[in-house]
């Protein structure tokens, strides 16, 4: 009778381990695979930390067909991501970079996608400031997200705008503060010298350079505003004398003419 009880348990046992963890399995993939997004996510995962991905493969049979055609067809996008590390994390230097959608009308695109050199001009690079003031990026920002300040902007640009610019400049004023005041001094002129670029010298932006001519260098300290300037030598009674005749003269003049 022990033996038949034996004999009875272990067949028992086993269909209700398998249906169990088939029951437990088959939620996670009807949740986690039916989006082909995230099927890639857990097969790049799985791929790239050591992750055994055969209870993945069987336990796709039992979901729904459409989510069937998805995985297939996400398989071989994840297959071969899986060739860097951290590949779905970073794109490789191959890769396309991916397209930002298009600023809104009125709007600013976002500094951080634009790459910046290191040094600008040497004009530009002179009139850098080295000193930023927390109160005032704090105090521009509130008021561009003031009532009032997108009033002034649907006013002068027909638009509301993005404030994302001055709360940038706020929370880096107030990461830098503890910082030293050499580096200090470089981090801020690092900064205003990437707004710089992205208004001014980025790739289709459009600059007053496009009508004068910049200087490509400092005008050294006396060469310019060299010519005398002559002395008034007389008093300002005579000078205003001189002037109200001027002025009568010419009004004669003009009257003459029209007549």
């Amino acid at each position: 009778m022990g033996w038949m009880w034996s004999s009875q348990s272990t067949p028992s046992k086993v269909p209700n381990s398998s249906t169990n963890s088939e029951t437990t399995k088959q939620p996670e993939s009807e949740s986690d695979y039916s989006d082909p997004e995230i099927a890639k996510f857990f097969a790049q995962i799985q791929a790239e930390f050591g992750g055994n991905s055969k209870p993945s493969e069987k336990a796709q049979p039992t979901s729904t067909p459409e989510s069937e055609k998805n995985t297939t067809t996400s398989n071989p996008s994840s297959s071969s991501s899986s060739s860097s590390s951290w590949s779905l994390w970073g794109s490789k230097p191959s890769d396309t970079p991916p397209t930002s959608p298009s600023p809104l009308p009125g709007t600013k695109p976002p500094i951080q996608q634009t790459w910046t050199p290191q040094r600008l001009d040497p004009v530009t690079e002179s009139l850098l400031p080295t000193s930023m003031s927390c109160r005032q990026a704090f105090d521009a920002a509130f008021h561009c997200n003031s009532l009032g300040g997108q009033w002034t902007s649907v006013y002068r640009a027909g638009t509301v705008r993005s404030c994302s610019e001055h709360w940038d400049d706020f929370w880096f004023c107030m990461r830098t503060r503890a910082y030293s005041s050499p580096q200090k001094e470089e981090a801020i002129r690092d900064h205003y010298r990437k707004k710089e670029y992205a208004k001014y010298f980025a790739p289709g932006r459009v600059s007053s350079t496009d009508v004068w001519e910049p200087r490509s260098e400092k005008v050294e300290p006396g060469t310019a505003f060299r010519e005398p300037l002559d002395m008034p030598d007389v008093s300002d009674e005579e000078w205003r004398r001189r002037e109200i005749e001027r002025r009568r003269r010419v009004q004669k003049f003009l009257k003459s003419r029209e007549s």
